[in-house]
């Protein structure tokens, strides 16, 4: 199966434009085929026929064959089969697991989701089976994003003695990757690869299990999962569209250059959201994309259609993207920290147009350093954050990180914030003197007052008026605090969600006023000035910039004051004067 001869003439035409440019390699698309879809559409000769004729447009390099998903169960002798049709057609192939129950595979978790208990001897000899039967059958294997647990039986209680839950499943989890995973592989194929694939709930990762830190380093290539769906419905939860795209760069920080590909699915999406995925987990920096699943490309999602039309486009922004420099509000998260009342907070700064570049590590030399309470976890965050401002930089803080950082943090911020968070909705903020309504209510702390800070944005919550955004001189830096809530474990625990955003926030959708002011405060040590609605994502590379927006109509925005349109779903590469838009 090869993509049509109008297809490939449509991007040769593409790239070959003035100021573009893709090259091979920068790109490549494959597929997951679940081991249901296995059995249902690939087990017949009649079957695989179809499945080609079905790719269609779609430039499909390979496709991932998943030998076990709980009870869907492929046989080996299937799987070679498969296997070799799939070659034969140019399509290369790969293997996969879903480490999730079934009624002959393992010990399903005591707890709500449905994952293993991996405490469990019978969970531990299943899973090491696998990959003893499956490693001979390919090159690479690729471990679904279900290497985690939430189980709290009595023998999991047992193993974890004094420590945390999150401590002692990350602990096991680790710990489990040589003897049951590569062990196991290696012995059948001493030159299989195997890839870890992590899930999209970054901010969420410690307390079930994922240790990026270290659970990345016996793995050859590490997947990130930047399924993001609608953003407006409750299923999968109401997750931001820049949240793949954070997850990939986080991870990258933690991972390098084993991070290698993105994956995606066609749940809760329709085509224009499907196609978003595509642009973030790009610009992102992945290589490969990754479509789950096999069985919705056969039913014929309209997001495939899509995507297939803008693969030129695709190729040419992962060429730009892929020997670019990034710039931008660097968001420092360390490993396996505690996000408190700032959960996946990363994902609304996007929203709201600022060029965020998550970081793993303190970065010396930033110019602009966001602390969300997440960085509240390395000891020496103050000292660092000095360091910062005696640079000239400036460092953005929330009231969360103010008081888990402790000490004399509020002081530096000229903000008193009360020992415990407040949580508030603020419907209208004073800007320049204006009173502007909010489109929607914004989560904020009403602990905080203020000191010696310069109040730029005021909000109002009933009677009471609280700083939103304020600013304060420290050390020839700047210190600015932006009063931004999004969600903590209480919240998750009152909504009954486990993993994403539990509710909708005001903050994805702030009146222009009161982004443009935000951003004016942020950007401004970055020597950019950008006015644009909420809702469409600011990236910086070097000198360039590209701007995404994910509304469903035409945007007006100003990069550096000069007035611009923006078609819906619609990007823009600004290089110097030129520009290129999509």
């Amino acid at each position: 199966m090869k993509p049509s001869r109008l297809w490939w003439l449509w991007t040769a035409l593409l790239i070959a434009q003035p100021g573009l440019q893709a090259a091979p390699g920068d790109l490549r698309l494959s597929l997951y085929a679940t081991a249901g879809d296995i059995l249902r559409h690939l087990a017949t000769d009649e079957q695989r026929a179809r499945a080609l004729r079905q790719l269609g447009p779609l430039p499909v390099s390979r496709i991932f064959l998943e030998g076990r998903r709980g009870d869907e169960y492929v046989p080996p002798a299937l799987l070679r089969t498969v296997r070799g049709f799939l070659e034969e057609h140019g399509i290369e192939t790969a293997g996969g697991i879903a480490t999730v129950p079934g009624s002959q595979f393992g010990v399903r978790q005591n707890e709500g989701l449905g994952w293993l208990n991996w405490q469990n001897p019978e969970t531990r000899a299943d899973v090491a089976a696998f990959f003893t039967e499956n490693a001979p059958l390919f090159e690479e294997l690729i471990v679904d994003d279900f290497f985690c647990t939430g189980d709290t039986s009595p023998e999991s209680g047992a193993a974890r003695g004094t420590r945390s839950w999150g401590e002692y499943r990350r602990d096991l989890l680790v710990s489990l990757i040589d003897p049951i995973m590569l062990r196991p592989a290696r012995a059948a194929n001493p030159d299989i690869r195997l890839i870890l694939k992590y899930p999209q709930w970054y901010d969420r990762f410690h307390l079930f299990g994922y240790d990026p830190e270290r659970m990345s380093v016996p793995f050859d290539q590490i997947w990130v999962g930047t399924e993001v769906r609608d953003p407006a419905t409750r299923r999968m939860g109401f997750v931001q569209p820049t949240e793949g795209y954070m997850n990939f760069r986080w991870l990258t920080s933690v991972a390098g250059d084993k991070v290698t590909g993105a994956w995606f699915d066609h749940i809760e999406c329709g085509a224009t959201h499907f196609v978003d995925q595509a642009f973030q987990s790009v610009l992102a920096g992945a290589r490969e994309l990754t479509l789950f699943r096999f069985g919705d490309v056969m039913e014929g999602h309209p997001g495939d259609s899509l995507l297939a039309q803008k693969w030129g486009e695709l190729l040419v922004l992962a060429g730009r993207v892929r020997h670019a420099t990034r710039e931008g509000v660097v968001f420092y998260k360390p490993v396996n920290s505690d996000p408190r009342d700032n959960l996946y907070l990363a994902d609304y700064l996007g929203m709201l147009g600022l060029p965020i570049l998550p970081e793993a590590s303190f970065p010396s030399g930033a110019g602009v350093v966001f602390l969300g309470a997440q960085a509240a976890a390395d000891p020496a965050v103050l000292t660092r954050a000095r360091a910062v401002l005696q640079g000239g930089g400036t460092v953005i803080v929330t009231p969360a990180f103010l008081r888990a950082a402790g000490g004399a943090a509020d002081e530096l911020a000229g903000l008193e914030v009360g020992a415990a968070s407040e949580p508030v909705a603020a419907t209208q903020c004073e800007v320049r003197g204006r009173i502007v309504t909010l489109p929607m209510p914004l989560d904020a702390d009403g602990a905080v007052r203020q000191l010696d800070a310069t109040v730029r944005i005021m909000a109002a919550v009933g009677d009471r008026r609280i700083p939103l955004l304020a600013t304060r001189p420290v050390a020839g830096g700047h210190v600015v605090c932006l009063n931004i809530r999004t969600f903590s474990e209480d919240d998750f625990r009152q909504a009954g969600e486990w993993l994403l955003a539990p509710r909708a926030l005001g903050w994805s959708q702030l009146a222009d006023p009161v982004a443009n002011e935000v951003r004016a405060l942020c950007l401004a040590p970055l020597g950019v000035r950008f006015e644009a609605p909420s809702g469409v994502a600011l990236h910086l590379f070097g000198s360039d910039r590209c701007v995404y927006n994910f509304h469903d109509v035409p945007i007006r925005f100003r990069p550096d004051g000069e007035p611009r349109s923006l078609a819906a779903k619609g990007w823009v590469w600004l290089t110097g004067e030129r520009h290129q838009v999509r």
